[in-house]
């Protein structure tokens, strides 16, 4: 799709004014590459714990939440970018490559609109969410030096900003049943991850990115993805047969089952880097239980 690598915001425009349906594919894509739905994504995770804590968030703090997950998530792509001494191979460093500017632009902005946010949510919230902000900057400042640990810290910081506002509003002792659902969310998070680099190592490769996949090698790191696979079945089955979040369970389940099917149909969804799109869309699985529980 060359149209995202020539002139993406010029394309992207294109998209928006002839929308007739074969584009929503073409607009996803795009929204994908500047991590949009990444962030939709982690509101609509946090909404989802949110209904099974039975604890009500905010709209300031949702929107809080998603406009910080996307400046992390850019900022992380401009660093990347800004390293490299030739045009990148990936479509979405290239994007952020050559959109330079533009998109360091948007990300200030969506900082004054995030700090604005802040002042009105709740003060459990914004202290906890202080105490991340802290691990998410030494994060961006050291990645580079915890090579065969990025997608672990990566994934424990994306479900912490998840689960943040639940745990932070959270009175009453954690049941064994919620914790093992966190986990399981969590391993889902770094499975995700650890997938994308395994997708990614040629390319990262190419470019001098560090991951866990070019630390260790792609067949070790296909053994990984199998062990959290039945680690995380495992857990699942536990959870559908001795709690009471079956519901719950299952539609993690089938974040994996997804996840699953990228790994052993990998020729395929490689095509157009179609694993990002997948990968990232199994974070809005839980959105009709969100719906249906509003």
């Amino acid at each position: 799709m060359s149209f995202f690598v020539s002139h993406p915001i010029v394309h992207y425009k294109l998209v928006v004014t002839n929308f007739p349906m074969k584009n929503i594919f073409q607009l996803y894509r795009f929204l994908n590459l500047i991590s949009v739905d990444v962030a939709f994504g982690a509101v609509v995770c946090a909404a989802f714990f949110a209904r099974i804590f039975r604890i009500e968030l905010r709209p300031q703090g949702l929107i809080a939440l998603g406009i910080t997950v996307w400046i992390i998530y850019t900022v992380d792509h401009l660093l990347d970018v800004r390293q490299l001494k030739r045009e990148a191979s990936t479509k979405r460093h290239l994007l952020h490559q050559r959109n330079f500017r533009a998109v360091c632009t948007l990300v200030t902005v969506g900082v004054v609109i995030d700090l604005c946010m802040i002042l009105f949510i709740r003060k459990q919230v914004f202290v906890w969410g202080m105490g991340l902000a802290i691990i998410v900057l030494l994060y961006l400042l050291f990645q580079r030096l915890i090579t065969p640990f990025k997608e672990a810290m990566g994934a424990l910081l994306y479900a912490g900003g998840v689960l943040l506002p639940v745990l932070s509003l959270h009175i009453t002792p954690l049941s064994a049943s919620l914790i093992f659902l966190m986990i399981a969310f969590v391993l889902t998070a770094l499975i995700n991850l650890v997938l994308f680099s395994w997708f990614d190592l040629e390319h990262d490769s190419n470019d001098t990115q560090v991951s866990m996949v070019t630390f260790f090698g792609k067949q070790k790191s296909k053994r990984v993805l199998s062990v959290l696979f039945l680690l995380q079945g495992f857990l699942l089955t536990c959870l559908l047969v001795s709690t009471p979040y079956k519901t719950e369970a299952l539609i993690l389940g089938s974040m994996n089952v997804a996840l699953v099917i990228l790994l052993v149909a990998a020729d395929w969804f490689k095509r157009e880097d179609i694993y990002r799109q997948a990968g990232d869309f199994i974070f809005l699985f839980p959105l009709p239980y969100v719906i249906l529980n509003g």
